[in-house]
């Protein structure tokens, strides 16, 4: 495709993408369509999240080797039938993901990735994975492993490795974790976001030391590997909760993977530090998604068919009093970089609008600025068009915008 090499730089990482303005992010902001009936809303906030993930997004370009949709991407608004069709189809004998039926928006991402490992690599096992060029495994997989080590006699357990795709936190917990630092006059810095998530997870999880000495201790997590996109999901105990708002507040828009784990192995993870680009919320029985749009520089809400930027409208008669947005205004007529307008770039618009619409956040998206897309040295060579749009691409797609479904 003509119009994506121009803006592809081989071996290159994302860096540039992440500047105010660039015009390497060509995400498309298109609303997917949720007819009465059809309960799509879960499936419909975990694809617009991925696709608006630059790394994803352009991991998946690299790929010569997709189901492709070809003209329907320039319709404002988009069906998503034959991804959720996919999923019915795959998932009928577990009674999961059903026609008409609303499920859960975490599982159904998940679920998504690993349809694409299989699709990718047509391979079951997937804590085993090594195929550099499937997207899963090489962007959003956390290869770790635990293990109990005694401090009184030294003993430890075997290290149990495993791989997970979602870190799953409890809110209850992470509220507690919040409360006790603040009993301590502790100052909460955003930078702190990581440590919070880590003992919140560590709450309660005591075991009997393996050597029988008489002490509890605590599960130790370990991170092997250097993964550019982590995905922090929250686990709540009621769809209706008095914790939302705390939750919120909480919330850091930087997350540092040795915060986050009890140890980091990799020399590159330890100095990663990762941007919250993406969240899946869910309200009075819905689910939406806020994606921080590269090109824009602008956080925008995806509501099916409903794409909007996040205004900053609201916040600015709530943080200012009006002294200070008159000496704002002077400012800002004598100083052209500074503008009330770029305050709809900001993570605290988003967490403004949470608030306000009592959105519990469900999944939390962050990724490195540093990252690359994945190598397609592996990647399947042949594409195979998908029977309902296959009329509509006559041979050169070569130009047309293309969106790749990886279910089928």
């Amino acid at each position: 495709m003509a119009w994506v090499k121009m803006f592809k730089k081989p071996g290159g990482g994302l860096k540039k993408s992440y500047q105010p303005g660039s015009m390497l992010s060509l995400a498309l902001t298109k609303g997917l369509l949720n007819e009465p009936g059809q309960n799509s809303c879960f499936l419909n906030s975990a694809v617009q999240v991925l696709w608006q993930l630059d790394i994803f997004r352009r991991s998946l370009r690299q790929l010569s080797g997709h189901f492709c949709l070809g003209c329907c991407i320039e319709k404002r608004v988009l069906p998503s039938d034959s991804l959720r069709n996919a999923l019915a189809e795959t998932f009928k004998d577990e009674q999961r993901f059903q026609l008409g039926l609303m499920d859960d928006a975490a599982e159904c991402f998940e679920n998504i990735l690993e349809r694409i490992h299989l699709h990718i690599v047509s391979d079951t096992v997937t804590d085993a994975c090594s195929s550099k060029s499937c997207i899963t495994h090489q962007k959003f997989a956390m290869m770790l492993y635990e293990q109990f080590v005694c401090r009184c006699c030294g003993a430890s357990s075997d290290p149990h490795p495993f791989t997970e795709f979602v870190h799953y936190v409890s809110t209850t917990a992470l509220c507690q974790q919040v409360d006790r630092m603040s009993g301590k006059s502790e100052r909460l810095r955003s930078d702190m976001f990581g440590e919070l998530l880590q003992a919140a997870n560590n709450t309660g999880d005591l075991r009997s030391c393996p050597s029988d000495c008489g002490q509890s201790i605590k599960i130790r997590r370990v991170l092997m590997n250097c993964p550019e996109i982590v995905t922090i999901g929250f686990v709540w105990d009621a769809e209706q909760s008095d914790l939302t708002d705390d939750v919120i507040r909480s919330l850091g828009p930087r997350l540092n993977l040795c915060g986050l784990f009890n140890r980091v192995t990799d020399e590159n993870a330890k100095r990663s530090e990762l941007h919250l680009v993406g969240m899946i919320c869910f309200a009075s029985k819905h689910y939406s998604a806020f994606a921080y749009h590269t090109k824009s520089s602008k956080w925008m809400f995806f509501d099916d068919a409903t794409v909007k930027e996040v205004r900053p409208s609201a916040v600015k008669a709530l943080f200012f009093p009006p002294k200070v947005r008159y000496l704002l205004l002077c400012v800002t007529s004598s100083c052209a970089t500074l503008s009330l307008s770029q305050i709809g770039s900001k993570w605290k618009d988003v967490a403004s609008k949470c608030i306000r619409g009592h959105f519990q956040p469900l999944l939390l998206f962050y990724t490195n600025p540093e990252g690359s897309p994945v190598s397609n040295e592996d990647a399947p060579r042949q594409t195979t068009m998908c029977p309902r749009y296959k009329a509509q691409v006559n041979g050169d797609v070569t130009g047309k915008r293309m969106f790749y479904l990886l279910l089928a």
